[in-house]
């Protein structure tokens, strides 16, 4: 009928599953996405100055369009994973100057721009709420009259979504708390 298993191999099986669930609950999301800055006042605050607006699908240089949101804060200001997952990118780029890239369960992937400092390597695991790095004002975020700023992106299977839409949901989930 069944295959018999001897009492080791069982005892194996169980110290191997115990280990890859404590890895799994490591890394397990607290919330449905965390924002990447944290304000003091529990708002969000997206960039508008004299360059225009940071929103989500603003109008840029020609029929080009903003893939992302400009949250405003302080150079120096610590950035944050917003779910957990893995670090596909933690580089420089002419235009996003210093971001990080990284890809989450469900085909989701977050870029975080115009950091000052990069603080996560190319292919490492990280939790949600682990900082990784510091707002800035690299790339093309580095004009005197630019407030300092994080370009957040989410994409969906590659498709460019509203981070807007998950910051607020989050923001809504938790004044009911």
């Amino acid at each position: 009928m069944y295959p018999k298993i001897s009492k080791h191999t069982f005892f194996i099986f169980l110290i191997v599953f115990t280990f890859y669930l404590a890895y799994e609950l490591y890394f397990l999301d607290k919330v449905y996405f965390l924002c990447p800055i944290n304000y003091k006042d529990g708002g969000i605050a997206v960039r508008s100055d004299s360059y225009g607006s940071g929103d989500f699908m603003a109008r840029r240089n020609g029929s080009r369009r903003h893939n992302g949101i400009d949250l405003k804060a302080d150079v120096g200001e610590p950035v944050y994973a917003v779910r957990g997952g893995r670090v596909l990118n933690a580089r420089f780029h002419r235009g996003m100057g210093n971001y990080v890239e990284i890809r989450h369960p469900g085909g989701y992937v977050t870029i975080y721009g115009h950091l000052s400092r990069i603080d996560t390597l190319q292919g490492v695991h990280v939790r949600q709420g682990d900082k990784i790095g510091e707002v800035g004002r690299t790339g093309n975020a580095n004009s005197p009259g630019l407030s300092p700023h994080l370009h957040l992106e989410i994409r969906l299977n590659g498709a460019p979504v509203d981070p807007m839409e998950f910051l607020l949901k989050q923001e809504v989930e938790n004044a009911g708390d």
